[in-house]
Order: C-alpha cells, then structure tokens, then sequence
C-alpha cells in the first residue's frame, strides 16, 4: 500500500530545510539537506499513517499539490517573517507496506537468558519481563 501527501518544504538561511505535510494536522520535521529532508519527510509520513492504522483510525486523506497553500499554513501556524531562501512543494511516496514490515508494532518474540535467582526474585515481585524489557531497550535507544 502506497501513500502520497503533498509535503511545504522551506529551505532555511542557516542552512537546512524545514518540512510541513498538512493533511497530517501540520506535522513537520526537518533535515540538514534536501535529500535528508525528503527521508526524514518520509518517515514522518509512515510513522504517522502507521499509528492510525494500528488504532484503527481512517488515514488522512491527501490534498492536491494545488490546494496546498504555504500562505494558510504560515497563517495557521502563526508565523510571520520567516527569513528563508526559498519554498517549494512537492509530493512524497511512500510504500506503507515497507515500512509497517520494518517499524510496525507488532511484537517480536526473543529468547534471553538471565541468571536464575533475578528470574526468581523478578517473578516473586510479579515483574512483567516483557514491559521490563522493552522499557530498558528504550532508554538505551534513546539515552534518557
């Protein structure tokens, strides 16, 4: 299953391009180049049409290129005097399908061993090794 959005992207003085999709409630993320920017523009759209998938949400439909207006989302926004170099739009792909096989959240079965008096005193504690698990995983992942 493939999803194409029209995507603002907005090519920063300092550098850098800002990216906009708002059939996505505005969604934004950004990238240090253009080639950088359309992945990360990418992503954003996966990630979000994947959350609504799987909470059984209808996916966003998308606007023609030609109904998106950089003027309404800087009015929506509130923005005023951006200092950028140029703007332009275009549409992104993206193969859902791809993506869902990679990130989507459905659980994967994994085999660890720990030593046996944790395993005895976790499960004395009702520890649920799972969540347990998943949680250390995602401080790893993301350093909190």
């Amino acid at each position: 299953m493939k999803v194409i959005y029209p995507v603002l992207f907005y090519e920063e003085k300092e550098n850098g391009y800002s990216v906009f999709v708002p059939d996505l409630n505005d969604a934004s993320t950004c990238g240090n180049t253009l080639q950088e920017a359309m992945e990360m523009a990418e992503d954003l759209i996966a990630g979000i049409v994947l959350d609504e998938m799987e909470e059984g949400n209808k996916i966003p439909i998308e606007s023609k290129i030609e109904d998106v207006s950089f003027e309404e989302l800087e009015k929506r926004l509130n923005i005023e005097n951006w200092d950028y170099v140029s703007k332009f739009k275009t549409y992104i792909s993206v193969d859902i399908t791809s993506f869902a096989k990679k990130w989507g959240k459905e659980l994967v079965k994994k085999t660890v061993n720990i030593p046996k008096w944790i395993n005895t005193k976790a499960e004395s504690l009702n520890i649920n090794f799972s969540k347990t698990l998943e949680e250390a995983l995602l401080q790893k992942i993301y350093k909190k």
